[in-house]
């Protein structure tokens, strides 16, 4: 690993083009491998200048850990790099729980922006893609530890995928480092361990650049994963979206438009849509249900529901959304000054009056400007003044059904009737309210 820093900043700030302005974070759990990448974040640091903090986050799963959270801040307070931990409690003594609740906290700890550095090297590169091979994974799970992947408004970056773990431990001897050993590492009842002890032994007694060729494969199906990407991005500009609903929190995508495309290329442009809104990721048997379902014209009332996603249908669009039973009607809100916007929603959208609205409230002045949805409306009368049937008209006026009791509905109070004017809904044009949703 002869000038490992320089690579890393060769990679950092030319081939991933980051800026040197960037705040760095390193997740630091003290053993081998990340006290590696800190030492050589370090080194970097001390030519470019960067913020650079070490995270490092407590799981409280060994009886040492306590002395290791020390271990780890005296390191940092030698190397003169910032330092911030946390003392985790989990719910179970899981990996992935663990795992969980360390990413968890980091997002709270970063700046947008900002990049997360993880010490994963070529052997831990190889052990993903055979843990996620026996799952059964397709080419995103294979594709295992990607140099870079978004990571809620920052980065993820893995420097050190290019190492092999013997490199990583001779450049620790050489620079005289001090590292903890989690002797859960050692313990078989955790897949990556059986993996990692028993698997790829046997893999490279049969070849000895078992591990190197594993994860080159490993690289080239990411190279082929963002392959795919790049042709759902592609389709994606001949499909319509609807951005969030503040309602029921659903996004939607046009299924119609879908249909112009192969089942293979309509099953990569869905999970590339879900991936990017942050959603579940279905299995491959309820993709295809999802594909059967668009492709044979859906009921409006056919529902489909896996790990906490529900998807619903209607007249040509798929909303996937979070599952939910009836939506409760809106209190009615008595707009008394429409020189003033009001907010719906906590906020998430607002409601601002049209010059129109404004014509037709002096053009009645005993009547008031409310918003109230279905249940709360009495008498409700068209605008020309004849009586309206709230429930063929939200469905004439293509409102989804379980929309309709909850919906805001924009009326003319007078004379103890509602004259109705439109739905307040950001995904259908009105005359008489502007709307704007200034947290999206």
């Amino acid at each position: 690993m002869n000038s490992s820093a320089d690579y890393i900043a060769e990679l950092l700030f030319k081939e991933l083009r980051l800026s040197p302005q960037t705040c760095f974070y390193v997740a630091y759990s003290g053993g081998l491998d990340s006290t590696v990448l800190l030492h050589l974040m370090q080194q970097v640091q001390q030519q470019y200048g960067f913020e650079l903090t070490a995270l490092h986050a407590n799981h409280g799963l060994q009886a040492d850990s306590a002395r290791w959270a020390e271990h780890c801040e005296v390191l940092c307070a030698d190397m003169g790099v910032a330092f911030q931990r946390a003392d985790l409690r989990l719910a179970d003594s899981s990996e992935a729980t663990a795992r969980n609740a360390r990413y968890q906290w980091f997002r709270q700890q970063m700046d947008p922006q900002s990049v997360l550095l993880t010490a994963h090297h070529r052997q831990d590169r190889s052990e993903t893609l055979l843990f996620n091979l026996m799952r059964g994974a397709g080419s995103r799970g294979l594709s295992s530890l990607r140099r870079t992947r978004p990571f809620q408004g920052a980065k993820i970056v893995r420097p050190m995928l290019d190492f092999s773990r013997e490199q990583v431990k001779q450049y620790a001897i050489q620079q005289s480092l001090h590292w903890v050993e989690d002797p859960s590492n050692q313990c078989d009842e955790y897949s990556r361990n059986h993996i990692r002890q028993h698997v790829l032994p046997s893999l490279t007694g049969f070849r000895a650049d078992a591990i190197e060729n594993i994860a080159r494969a490993a690289a080239n199906l990411e190279q082929e994963h963002g392959l795919l990407n790049e042709i759902a991005i592609s389709d994606l500009v001949n499909v319509r979206e609807m951005p969030q609903h503040p309602l029921d929190q659903s996004h939607a995508l046009c299924f119609a438009d879908l249909l112009n495309l192969s089942p293979a290329r309509q099953g990569n442009l869905v999970r590339f849509w879900l991936h990017s809104l942050q959603l579940h990721s279905p299995s491959k048997r309820f993709l295809q249900q999802l594909l059967e379902s668009i492709n044979g014209e859906p009921a409006s009332t056919s529902v489909l529901q896996e790990e906490g996603c529900q998807f619903r249908f209607y007249r040509g669009y798929m909303y996937v959304m979070p599952p939910m039973t009836d939506l409760k009607p809106m209190a009615t809100v008595n707009w008394r000054d429409i020189d003033q916007p009001i907010d719906l929603y906590e906020e998430k959208l607002r409601v601002d009056a049209t010059q129109q609205l404004r014509e037709l409230l002096a053009s009645r002045q005993t009547a008031s400007v409310r918003l109230a949805s279905r249940p709360n409306l009495s008498n409700p009368k068209a605008l020309q003044g004849h009586s309206l049937n709230l429930k063929k008209w939200l469905q004439e006026i293509g409102i989804p059904p379980w929309r309709r009791q909850a919906l805001p509905i924009l009326t003319l109070n007078q004379a103890d009737a509602d004259v109705v004017l439109g739905p307040v809904d950001q995904h259908m044009q009105s005359d008489w309210v502007s709307l704007e949703c200034p947290l999206n």
